[in-house]
Formats: structure tokens, sequence, C-alpha cells
């Protein structure tokens, strides 16, 4: 259960009622993450800047940025976004061994990680 009230139509502040009605027409509904936002317009209308202008750049493309985000959300174990990503990722085309990829990335470069913070192995010995 949501520590916030997760906000509708019918309960969105005014000044949100148009971005509400964007999300839905592009998303099928307006997400979890974003009707919790509402309950403060001024952050929610930041947050979606954000995500707007790095989703809408060109210095990667849609796949990279989707994979990136999916890769994001393992490591930060978020099930909405993963789920979510996870979805986008297979609408844009990616296929399952391209997932596995993903994860035996996380695994490899994770385990190094490990390894050099373990044995205090740092960059210039």
């Amino acid at each position: 259960m949501p520590n916030v009230e997760l906000l509708d139509e019918n309960t969105i502040p005014e000044e949100l009622k148009g971005i509400f009605l964007k999300l839905k027409g592009k998303y099928g509904e307006v997400p979890a993450p974003m009707r919790a936002l509402a309950n403060h317009p001024e952050y929610f209308k930041i947050v979606l800047n954000k995500m707007e202008t790095v989703m809408g750049s060109d210095a990667l493309d849609t796949k990279m940025k989707l994979a990136l985000a999916y890769t994001i959300s393992v490591l930060n174990n978020c099930e909405f976004c993963i789920a979510m990503y996870a979805q986008q990722l297979h609408d844009a085309g990616f296929t399952d061994k391209q997932f596995i990829e993903i994860i035996a990335m996380i695994d490899v470069v994770g385990s190094m990680n490990h390894l050099n913070n373990g044995m205090l192995i740092k960059p210039g010995i």
C-alpha cells in the first residue's frame, strides 16, 4: 500500500488536469508514481520536466535509454519500474537474450566491483 494517496482525475489539483490527460493518452493510464507526485504539484512538474528533457534528448537512442532505465531499476530493486521498462523494451523489440545480457552485465561488472573493493584495488595501481 502506498504511503501517500494516489490522486486521480477527480482529486488532482486543477493545474495538473491537462498533464494527467496527456499522460493518460500516452500510457493508457496515469502511472502510479505520477499520481503520487500529484500531491505536490510543483515537484510533479519538475520531475516530469526532467523526464521529458532526458528522454527527449537525442544524445542516446531510445532503446539505450530504456536499457539503462531498466538496469538502474533492477539495481534499485524497483518492481514498478522493472515491469514498466521491461514492457517498453519488449515493445521496442528487445529480445529475451538482450534481457539476459543486461542481467549478465550487472552480474559480471558487479562481481568485479566487489572484487576490486574487497582487495582495495584502486586506479593507477
